[in-house]
């Protein structure tokens, strides 16, 4: 996946930046969906956990970061 260069990324969302918004908005409808299922704080984050660290996964050794070689 090819990446912009810095000065003409204003405005674009790489794939890393949207994994890092969607840990804690995963973890955040877990809670939700706790508090409308009548779940535990421990067990709604628990759930929401598993989807959270498949994308912390996802990030790391699926698409991982790539150095562009520039110091």
């Amino acid at each position: 996946m090819s990446r912009p260069v810095a000065s003409d990324a204003r405005g674009v969302v790489s794939v890393h930046d949207a994994v890092l918004a969607l840990i804690p908005a995963v973890l955040a409808l877990a809670a939700l969906v706790g508090i409308v299922l009548s779940w535990s704080w421990g067990t709604a984050m628990a759930v929401g956990s598993v989807p959270a660290s498949g994308t912390i996964g996802y990030a790391l050794f699926y698409n991982p970061p790539e150095t562009t070689g520039e110091n």
